[in-house]
């Protein structure tokens, strides 16, 4: 049995790495930002140890790797959606929220009287930002927000301090990520819950290309790097590799709920389309690993998850 701590683990990719763990029985420590929700961990069942943190309190993360130490570490916390702002108060929200936090778990890690084997933490393809696609790891990155900045600072510190670290880590890049149980303004949450509620769904830029990627993929990538961290290297992307328009997704979606045409309210933007895929290259050749689940029967799963979990709740603005 291992046993695993997870932080952001009441977080979509974070749930479901939980179930994942329980499922081939481990123990898991589920560490959760102190006053967040811990719904997604309601239905899980027992095998779960949840504990409420501050991660920008060192004392408190010392103590649950003191209580439980762990033999692996996914580190999941972190904040997406940090909008622009006038004042730049973005870029120190960002790094308060992304990097901050993420040295202060990898501290306390790192200073346990009984490190953890191994150490994977989740990265993002908003990392790449504005540079030639399919996004290969040796890439020299241009990010474009304080999300994707912020995300890129942990990855190249994580890097730089691999040597001075008694145990192996690993930064693994996901691509835009999608399955039953999130929820919000990403992209297949935002139009599956437009569609079954009826409301339209604006796309404002329909002709660009997302990598999107089963999170049941994306979690049994994880695992496999939390069993070998070391063999891909500093930064693995986990990804399909295959671009797919938004304008495809969203017609395959309303589709499948048989939702009114007219829900669909297509852009024209005055931009060339942007492209977002990542090159899973190196994720096949050093773990022997593939995305399996095609698009169209992960947008189907995640539909019926949908149907049965529709609340009608409000959803503005449009996808991102």
């Amino acid at each position: 049995m291992m046993r695993v701590l997870i932080t952001g683990s009441n977080g979509f990719i974070g749930s479901h790495l939980v179930q994942a763990c329980l499922a081939r029985g481990d123990q898991v420590t589920a560490v959760v930002r102190s006053g967040s929700s811990a719904d997604r961990l309601i239905s899980v069942g027992p095998g779960v140890e949840l504990c409420r943190v501050d991660l920008m309190c060192e004392a408190e993360i010392q103590n649950v790797f003191a209580e439980f130490r762990p033999d692996q570490v996914y580190h999941a916390a972190a904040k997406t959606r940090i909008p622009p702002a006038a004042n730049l108060s973005d870029s120190v929200d960002s790094l308060e929220e992304n990097v901050q936090s993420f040295l202060s778990v990898l501290r306390a890690a790192a200073s346990s009287k009984a490190p953890p084997g191994a150490f994977v933490r989740l990265g993002t393809i908003a990392e790449y930002g504005d540079i030639p696609v399919p996004y290969v790891e040796t890439q020299c990155e241009r990010p474009r927000d304080s999300y994707g900045a912020s995300m890129l600072t942990g990855t190249k510190y994580l890097e730089m301090l691999q040597s001075r670290l008694p145990f192996p880590a690993v930064t693994a890049r996901l691509s835009l990520t999608y399955g039953p149980g999130q929820t919000g303004h990403q992209l297949v949450p935002y139009l599956i819950e437009c569609l079954l509620s009826h409301r339209a769904a604006h796309i404002g830029r329909p002709d660009d290309a997302r990598d999107l990627i089963h999170v049941d993929d994306v979690v049994r990538g994880l695992l496999l790097l939390g069993s070998d961290p070391s063999t891909a290297g500093p930064v693995v992307n986990i990804s399909t590799g295959v671009p797919t328009k938004v304008r495809d997704v969203a017609m395959l979606l309303r589709d499948m709920i048989m939702a009114p045409e007219d829900l669909l309210q297509f852009g024209c933007p005055e931009t060339p389309p942007m492209d977002l895929v990542n090159d899973p290259t190196l994720m096949k050749s050093s773990h022997n690993w593939k995305s399996q689940l095609p698009l169209i029967e992960g947008l189907r799963n995640t539909v019926e998850w949908a149907k049965h979990n529709h609340h009608g709740a409000k959803v503005t603005g449009q996808a991102s």
